[in-house]
């Protein structure tokens, strides 16, 4: 696989082979002994590490200063991950539509909201790429960076670029030439997420990078990332349609074919797997049941497993390289990966987020432990889960067993959503990646603040705040970073934090 000559064109100069080794290492899927290895450079880390989630529409919104008295006095915030690129109001924009708004900024929600990157991005570092125009025409243009950075520094407030690259549906309508980018689904039909083998996007990815570091010397770091999964997954883990099914595009033919996968046996194995499961919602038992042709369908179409295979190695390569990329530049700043919340909930998709291999080409890793909306995202994922590969048993069924391979001791399955997951979920995440990077680098666990869950469903309190940061800081956590967005916390349960950060002797 050719899985680093584009960040060899782009840094000529560069005399380490971080980004060399680490696209290879992913691309092999072997584990490398401590001799193997490239020496880690030494990396600026934090201590205490105690950060938040911010959009640039809280500055606008409140005033910058405001804004960091408020993070200072009530978490004894220290880093800012500020959300410098995104299309995802859920990131980006005020509290989302039809939930409450918090205790602070406008009670309205900004409709006009348009993602993109919020900074004055330096053109040259994307001529290699169509993806080139892409800056948000929100809030008359400000540079989020050149507007917080230097106030939070003299504070003594680290900031890091917050890179989220998420797709959104808006993406086609503000971002010229995305649609050129998209995956291709198993029908042959443009799909609604750009490709991880497409060129162009792996360009546009690399050039934020060599430009948050080179046209911003005073970030801190840079917190990449994208809550994305492979078809398997999507099929499993959520409500899908076939347009989930990706991608087939002619850059992942290639490849698959470079791997001996036949592509049509891939389509035909994909399609019948989308049979079963649409037999299974309308509830088409077949003679055997689900689960056994299911698998059947697996053993008949080994090529299922290797697709999904192909597409996550694709998305690690592209991580591995946006690594060695950050490190060639600045290789004492730290440069580290928000796992998605499905690490946590899916045990598919724990399987492919192997902490063991990400720890070889990242600073740290932020696993997302939102406790408090957990439990309807459980619920949901059981529910999905028992509409498809568990066809044959309901999700109050499934749970017992479910418990014993996460290693959960929760709620009952109807009590999910209300009772959301206890502090020692938290615990036990943070035990478990601390153990999956062997202590070799920081582990920051996400902290759930007022993540929107629906009515009837887990909100926060003070009180879950507190015991979620103790719980983080018992397990052996590095530090935390208080999330989604400050946007949308109550500063009541935001001091909940600072409460909990006290009590734990962090502060």
């Amino acid at each position: 696989m050719d899985t680093i000559q584009i960040a060899r064109r782009r840094f000529l100069s560069v005399t380490s082979a971080v980004a060399a080794w680490a696209g290879r290492a992913l691309a092999q899927q072997t584990a490398l002994s401590q001799e193997e290895r490239p020496p880690r450079s030494p990396v600026r880390h934090r201590k205490p590490y105690i950060a938040i989630q911010v959009g640039a529409v809280s500055f606008v919104d409140e005033g910058t200063e405001k804004v960091l008295d408020i993070l200072q006095e009530k978490a004894h915030v220290n880093t800012i991950w500020l959300n410098t690129y995104t299309y995802d109001r859920g990131t980006g924009g005020r509290q989302i539509p039809n939930h409450p708004f918090p205790d602070h900024g406008p009670q309205t929600i900004d409709s006009d909201f348009q993602g993109g990157a919020f900074y004055n991005y330096n053109p040259k570092f994307f001529e290699r790429t169509c993806l080139n125009e892409f800056r948000s025409p929100s809030y008359h243009g400000i540079d989020i960076i050149e507007e917080v950075v230097p106030k939070a520094k003299k504070r003594g407030i680290d900031v890091f670029a917050w890179d989220y690259n998420n797709a959104d549906p808006s993406m086609g309508r503000l971002m010229k030439n995305y649609t050129r980018t998209l995956e291709v689904d198993v029908h042959g039909r443009p799909g609604e997420t750009p490709c991880f083998n497409n060129t162009d996007y792996r360009e546009h990815l690399f050039g934020k990078i060599e430009d948050y570091w080179k046209t911003y010397p005073d970030l801190a770091g840079i917190a990449w990332g994208c809550e994305r999964m492979g078809p398997l997954m999507n099929m499993i883990g959520k409500q899908w349609g076939t347009q989930f099914i990706t991608c087939f595009c002619g850059d992942c033919q290639r490849r698959a074919r470079d791997r001996s996968i036949a592509v049509d046996r891939a389509r035909e194995g994909y399609i019948a797997l989308a049979r079963l499961f649409q037999a299974a919602r309308d509830a088409h038992r077949p003679p055997d049941g689900y689960f056994v042709t299911f698998w059947r369908t697996l053993v008949e179409y080994p090529e299922i497993l290797a697709w999904e295979k192909l597409w996550t190695d694709s998305y690690h390569e592209v991580r591995a390289q946006v690594y060695g990329i950050a490190k060639a530049i600045a290789p004492e700043k730290p440069l580290g990966f928000h796992i998605m919340h499905n690490n946590t909930l899916s045990p598919f998709y724990r399987a492919e987020e192997d902490f063991s291999r990400t720890k070889d080409y990242a600073d740290f890793v932020k696993q997302v432990v939102y406790n408090n909306c957990a439990g309807a995202r459980m619920a949901a994922f059981l529910e999905n889960l028992g509409a498809n590969v568990l066809a044959d048993a309901k999700p109050e069924d499934i749970l017992p067993l479910y418990y014993k391979m996460m290693g959960y001791e929760e709620a009952a399955y109807k009590d999910l959503p209300a009772s959301g997951l206890s502090p020692d979920y938290v615990a036990r995440e943070t035990r478990r990646a601390l153990a999956g990077v062997s202590g070799e680098i920081p582990v920051y666990p996400g902290i759930d603040i007022d993540v929107p869950t629906a009515a009837g469903q887990k909100q926060t309190s003070p009180e879950d705040v507190r015991q979620a940061v103790k719980a983080a800081y018992a397990a052996g956590a590095q530090g935390v970073v208080l999330s989604r967005k400050y946007s949308e916390m109550k500063l009541t349960n935001l001091a909940g934090a600072g409460q909990g950060l006290r009590e734990a002797g962090v502060v």
